[in-house]
């Protein structure tokens, strides 16, 4: 099995403690449609890094609410992300622009959409994002300095920041780990909010992609309140009394459809 299969196996597995205080093991293989050998080998990767607490026959969640690699969140609610990305990329008008893209999973889909307009420039701190438009060689793109964040894999720190003020934005398209009509737009790292933060106060239009799981939460460093962002793009699971919230709030959430999602780790009706 390849790594990212792994990933989408791990991600279904967090996503099954998340609703529940501990998991049997035995009932993983057939959740998962692979063998107990492939299941031992996948819990053994998340027991050595702090996912996981495994005891006999059974596993719970290490810590909730912590902040996942970016490899694991790349498989986690994929095609809501993918159609936030698709919507998102919709709002960016096909005329040469300057358009400044963080890092994360649900901006990189956005990037994808994007990938094929020539007349843009991203200015991003994003290395997965910078490196998926550069093979595509027709985005014009920048990176931003500072230094690297491994668990997700973008650039943070002063010399981020400085970088990024250097620049005036037609758009500014981030991320959010947490939403919330009182706590606003916030993320698991303070340098990361940090250069959110600096990129939606330069730009024209603000616009944050996030799917419906970020919606009631709250994480630790704020980016931004809600009046501070134009538009909100996420998916159809978002609860209507929070988006009723943030519309009240002046945010313009526009909800994308998406398909029902897995139940016990299988997509309905398979």
């Amino acid at each position: 099995m390849t790594d990212r299969k792994r990933d989408e196996r791990i991600s279904v597995v967090l996503a099954l403690l998340s609703r529940r205080a501990e998991l049997q093991v035995r009932v993983l293989p057939e959740t998962l449609g692979v063998s107990g050998a492939t299941v031992r080998r996948d819990l053994a990767v998340m027991e050595g890094t702090g996912l996981i607490r495994r005891s006999y026959g059974k596993i719970t969640a290490a810590r909730r609410g912590v902040e996942l690699p970016v490899s694991l969140r790349h498989a986690q609610n994929a095609e809501a992300k993918r159609r936030i990305g698709a919507l998102a990329s919709s709002l960016v008008p096909s005329r040469p622009l300057v358009i400044a893209l963080s890092g994360g999973s649900t901006v990189g889909c956005v990037a994808r959409s994007l990938a094929a307009r020539g007349e843009l420039t991203v200015v991003t701190n994003g290395l997965d994002t910078a490196a998926f438009l550069m093979a595509r060689q027709l985005v014009q793109v920048v990176v931003t300095g500072g230094t690297a964040r491994a668990l997700s894999n973008d650039l943070v720190g002063k010399g981020a920041e400085k970088s990024v003020r250097s620049y005036r934005f037609d758009y500014a398209i981030v991320g959010a780990d947490g939403i919330s009509p009182d706590a606003g737009f916030t993320r698991h790292s303070t340098r990361g909010a940090e250069i959110d933060r600096a990129m939606l106060e330069q730009a024209e239009r603000r616009i944050v992609v996030a799917d419906s799981t970020k919606l009631g939460r709250v994480r630790r460093a704020v980016s931004v309140d809600t009046g501070s962002v134009h538009t909100l793009v996420t998916d159809s699971f978002a609860p209507p009394e929070m988006v009723a919230a943030l519309r009240r709030s002046g945010v313009t959430t526009t909800l994308v459809m998406v398909p029902p999602r897995p139940v016990n780790g299988r997509p309905r009706g398979t």
